[in-house]
């Protein structure tokens, strides 16, 4: 993407392979994009029916498959509500090994909660973590199991529309704007971009540093929200890498790096550390990747060609939730780091957000 001229370009032309997998993607798209509008139409007529959440909810979810910065957001709404409100976090726990409705413990891990979940629960302790793909049944079950409960965000529900949330967020990813994507499966569209229309707040993320208000205003007008949705634009913020295990506080720039990534677009946390350091080398798997002994085995023989003075090996955090709990050699624990990441809003948005939750809470919640 290109910023600075009042409209957005897509600076990766695409190639006559991905030209021709489209076209031939197409009609498969259309089809299912009769089955989403036959979906959709029937919960607009009540035919299937949204029901009201029985605790005061957040739902934080987009439009397309694939990164657009959903567990940064939510755990900015997390941070910013947990010492004010008896919070709990719902998502369904994509790819966890266990079934049906479950409340996070100490015994839990990546395998049996989803690696977002168990995220959210090592770092967020004084919140309820539930998992559960049925988000009606699951509220219902955490206000029987915590009644105390006032507020339950709720992870990737925007196409969940059995629950009607108080309050919908709709985040669409910048560099893949949804009135320039496609439906599934030639796009990444699981619903058609006209559908923001479910939403209270819309939030473009992951905007670049340099994004000026002309392109703002570009996005606005492409996008077109209704006079009752408010538009932000936030981006991401890396926070500073921390020792997984016991190893010493380190300056990247200093180091040799070997960067392990297992989510969707590993290219932007690519470079930024490659804004630090040239001397870094890569090793990505799939978004959600099960890291197994047999990848251990290999990241570590990498690993050890490196300069044992300087090396270092960088995950994320959601790969820190797994590979934390894994019988990893000594040796690679003591270069072992992970890296968060944070938002920002951009264009002094922060203050106006937040008051637009606090409001939404104080009328809810007595």
């Amino acid at each position: 993407m290109r910023c600075g001229t009042g409209r957005i370009y897509n600076t990766r032309k695409p190639t006559m392979k991905s030209t021709m997998k489209r076209a031939i993607l197409r009609p498969v798209s259309y089809l299912y994009g009769i089955a989403v509008w036959i979906r959709n139409k029937l919960y607009d007529l009540n035919v299937f029916h949204s029901k009201d959440t029985a605790i005061t909810s957040i739902s934080v979810g987009n439009l397309s498959v694939g990164g657009t910065g959903k567990t940064p957001h939510t755990e900015y709404i997390i941070e910013m509500l947990q010492d004010h409100y008896d919070i709990a976090y719902l998502s369904r726990g994509y790819k966890r090994s266990t079934k049906k409705f479950r409340i996070a413990t100490e015994t839990d891990s990546a395998t049996t909660i989803g690696d977002e979940a168990f995220q959210v629960y090592t770092k967020y302790p004084k919140i309820t973590v539930a998992v559960d793909a049925n988000r009606s049944q699951a509220i219902k079950n955490i206000k029987a199991l915590h009644p105390s409960t006032q507020l339950v965000v709720l992870d990737d529900a925007y196409q969940h529309r059995a629950v009607h949330p108080d309050l919908n967020i709709l985040l669409i990813d910048y560099n893949r704007l949804t009135y320039l994507d496609h439906l599934l499966p030639a796009g990444h569209l699981r619903e058609s971009g006209k559908n923001t229309d479910r939403a209270d707040i819309i939030i473009i993320t992951k905007c670049p540093d340099a994004i000026l208000p002309v392109d703002m205003l570009s996005v606005r007008v492409q996008l077109n929200p209704y006079p009752y949705q408010n538009l932000y634009f936030t981006s991401i913020r890396y926070k500073q890498a921390q020792p997984v295990f016991n190893a010493p506080e380190i300056d990247i720039a200093d180091r040799q790096l070997l960067v392990v990534t297992g989510i969707s677009q590993p290219q932007h946390i690519h470079e930024y550390l490659k804004r630090l350091t040239t001397d870094i080398q890569t090793m990505t798997y799939s978004d959600h990747h099960k890291f197994t002994n047999s990848d251990i085995k290999h990241i570590f023989g990498v690993f050890k060609k490196m300069d044992p003075s300087r090396r270092a090996m960088i995950i994320t955090e959601k790969d820190r939730a797994k590979l934390s709990k894994m019988d990893l050699p000594d040796e690679m624990k003591s270069g072992l780091y992970s890296i968060g990441i944070g938002i920002e809003f951009k264009f002094g948005m922060q203050d106006k957000f937040d008051k637009e939750i606090t409001k939404l809470l104080e009328s809810r919640i007595k």
